[in-house]
């Protein structure tokens, strides 16, 4: 009777929401969740408690009460594609971005708007938001080539901060990622991860890696965890920027994440690697799906026998249709030039 650790949650190119469930122990993957409420590609995820959160292409926000395991809302505010979602550390508001760059506050429980950015990156799209551990401040990127710090305490941008002037490759950059403590965050994307360090206010180095960087997570206190095009990982030091090459995938790692001591990572097509703190195997699986993005959820020791059979519908996606404190002190400086808006056509359900 197997005894599971924590409940991996993946979104897909086929619309599919999937949930694995992980055993250590017994070296064991279940399937646990699968759903098809979104009607394109799931973009983005994100879970905070109970709820889990899903954001695609067809422009939709799906929120998911895992208590149940079924939909509870359905948020329809965004007119393009969602790209990012994040929930606050307090478990009370969820941010979400999109492709036609409108940036969006909700309140967890009844759901309802409480702010909206407009043309939070000049109308342009926004590739992600990440929201400080203290819940106070976010960080948002986008495709005017910019950093902006949101004060959520005020409810109003503070900062930006021109890319071009700071960054090696600043057009690469697509994903922020803070640090548990607070006091750093990263920006990645194209060959490059950057450092930033809050509390001396700007860039503190920039890592050039051989191969294009697909997935980063820190790991451990003061290491990052890098995954690439070429299916390797690196090990990197944030000190001095050393870095340590590690086997990972054959084919390109899409996705990355941790919990506790291990590494769960997922190649592009579709097979599912759960690592010991050596990188190891533990356990794979094929998953059959091509992965967008990846979260874990503990599951405080969920039991076989309380995994509901008749609710979980094993899916087969090989053959299934594709369709398609001190922050920055800087003000931006240089008006970025606008790239020409594209009408994106509103999907009917």
């Amino acid at each position: 009777m197997a005894t599971y650790d924590f409940e991996i949650i993946i979104g897909t190119y086929e619309e599919f929401l999937l949930g694995y469930l992980v055993s250590i122990k017994d070296k064991e993957i279940k399937q646990s969740f699968a759903a098809h409420d979104h009607s394109r590609s799931i973009r983005t995820i994100a879970h905070s408690g109970k709820y889990v959160a899903s954001g695609a292409a067809d422009d939709n926000i799906i929120i998911y009460d895992f208590d149940t395991r079924k939909e509870c809302h359905m948020l329809v505010h965004h007119e393009a594609t969602v790209n990012c979602l994040s929930f606050t550390n307090e478990h009370t508001h969820l941010i979400s971005g999109s492709l036609d760059g409108v940036l969006a506050i909700v309140r967890v429980g009844n759901w309802q708007i409480e702010k909206k950015w407009d043309k939070a990156h000049k109308g342009l799209a926004i590739y992600d938001v990440a929201i400080h551990p203290s819940g106070k401040m976010a960080l948002t990127i986008g495709g005017d080539t910019t950093l902006r710090t949101w004060n959520l305490v005020k409810g109003r941008q503070a900062y930006a901060i021109n890319l071009i002037t700071k960054s090696k490759d600043p057009k690469s950059l697509e994903k922020i990622l803070w640090s548990p403590d607070g006091t750093h965050f990263i920006l990645y994307g194209g060959k490059y991860t950057e450092i930033w360090n809050i509390e001396e206010g700007g860039l503190s180095k920039a890592i050039q890696y051989d191969h294009k960087v697909t997935a980063c997570i820190w790991w451990k206190a003061k290491k990052l965890l890098v995954g690439h095009e070429n299916g390797d990982l690196t090990v990197v030091k944030v000190e001095d920027g050393s870095k340590i090459s590690k086997e990972g995938h054959n084919t390109r790692i899409k996705c990355l994440a941790s919990f506790g001591k291990f590494v769960v990572l997922i190649s592009s097509d579709g097979v599912l690697k759960v690592l010991d703190s050596k990188f190891n195997l533990v356990i794979e699986l094929n998953t059959g799906c091509r992965p967008i993005c990846l979260d874990i959820i503990e599951t405080m020791h969920v039991k076989e026998e309380e995994v509901c059979e008749e609710e979980v519908e094993t899916v087969q996606i090989e053959n299934y249709p594709n369709k398609r404190p001190q922050v920055i002190i800087e003000d931006e400086t240089t008006e970025v030039e606008k790239e020409p808006k594209k009408k994106k056509r509103k999907h009917k359900k």
